[in-house]
């Protein structure tokens, strides 16, 4: 029976196997292993460089700006109000009469003392005549009285010593003389009181301006206390608006200001402050402002129209404005980046004046020539190389 091979003698012949095989080959494993570790180096080596190239350019920041500005900046006050008219008189009848004639519509431009509307007057005109007849009346009593006195007073001259007419006589047509000049008096007093009646049969215009209301017609029958016509002033339109208490050293009376309106958008409207409250209102702590405007010829100003009133309290000619969009806020610190020979430098801003789109810089620093950082400032330090996008 054959014989097994030995475990230890297949071991070693597997080992002579794999020498005989690499001496083949004409280059030892170690060789091979190194050529190996070579190419991995290699390519390591490759994609540091690539790698060292793509953090440069991840370093120079991509921003786009905005130029710096110099123009003339104001500190203004802005406020919302409607125009009102102090002068706005309602026109209530005195006498309870029916409407006969209405002489003004709405619209209309009237002058005080013109006539509104007439009702009916007959009764007042008859009161008329009658207190005319008492006049007449007096005037016949009081003459009669005074030819008498007058007469008694010649009898009651003395003759040789004695009088034809006792003295208590002559007081008494003295008396009557005085009652009747009394009497005449009233009479006149009656006359102009039924005559005053007639004139209330006439309603008429109180002020100069225009009819903004009419609430009766003809044949109505108007009603103590109840209006019949309205008449404004709307020649020299108000604002009234109210500011902070903290504002009130800023304002004075005669400061100009500016409003505009929709339904006069080409046409700006200039004004005045007329009045500032002396008192502070202690519930909301601001303080009432009146301002007189001046209507654009053939632009009257209605009563109720919304204005946009802008008051402006100083102005910075010649400031250097700086984009908001530029400016970076750090604690109690207004911050820009200015882009100088390819470089972010960073300014501190002294604020100024505002407006909507623009901060002025009242420090050192900045110039009329530099741009600053509008995109991508948030990500920049001093002095960090940056590429300015086009915009």
């Amino acid at each position: 029976m054959p014989r097994s091979p030995n475990p230890i003698t297949l071991l070693l012949a597997a080992l002579l196997l794999l020498a005989s095989t690499a001496i083949s080959c004409g280059r030892p494993p170690a060789a091979i292993e190194g050529e190996r570790t070579d190419d991995h180096n290699s390519s390591n080596s490759e994609f540091a460089s690539i790698a060292e190239n793509d953090r440069g350019a991840v370093k120079l920041e991509r921003v786009r700006t905005m130029p710096v500005v110099q123009e003339s900046i104001e500190l203004a006050l802005d406020a919302v109000a409607n125009v009102e008219s102090l002068d706005v008189v309602d026109v209530v009848p005195e006498r309870a009469e029916p409407v006969l004639e209405i002489l003004v519509e709405e619209g209309e431009q009237v002058t005080a003392g013109q006539a509104l509307a007439r009702m009916r007057d007959r009764i007042a005109q008859l009161a008329v005549r009658d207190a005319e007849v008492r006049v007449t009346e007096a005037e016949n009593e009081l003459t009669r009285a005074t030819r008498d006195y007058k007469r008694n007073e010649q009898l009651a001259e003395q003759v040789d010593g004695a009088s034809l007419l006792s003295e208590r006589d002559l007081e008494t047509s003295e008396q009557a003389v005085l009652a009747a000049e009394t009497a005449l008096a009233s009479a006149k007093v009656a006359l102009d009181q039924a005559q005053l009646e007639v004139d209330r049969c006439t309603l008429t215009a109180p002020i100069d301006g225009t009819v903004t209301a009419r609430d009766i017609s003809v044949g109505d029958q108007t009603t103590l206390g109840q209006r019949a016509f309205e008449i404004t002033d709307l020649e020299n339109p108000r604002v009234v608006f109210y500011r902070p208490q903290s504002e009130l050293a800023a304002l004075r009376v005669g400061q100009r200001l500016s409003a505009t309106t929709e339904a006069y958008r080409d046409r700006p409207i200039a004004g005045t402050i007329e009045r500032i409250a002396p008192i502070v209102d202690q519930e909301s702590g601001t303080i009432k402002v009146t301002a007189l405007l001046a209507p654009p010829e053939g632009a009257p100003l209605p009563t109720g129209l919304l204005v946009r009133l802008r008051l402006v309290l100083d102005e910075h000619p010649d400031a250097l404005l700086v984009p908001k969009r530029a400016l970076i806020y750090q604690e109690d610190r207004i911050l820009a980046f200015v882009v100088r020979e390819g470089n972010a430098v960073q300014i501190k801003l002294e604020p100024g004046f505002e407006n909507p789109t623009h901060l002025e810089h009242l420090g050192k620093g900045l110039s009329v020539e530099d741009v600053v950082v509008t995109v991508g400032q948030d990500r920049l330090e001093d002095g960090e190389a940056v590429k300015v996008l086009p915009e």
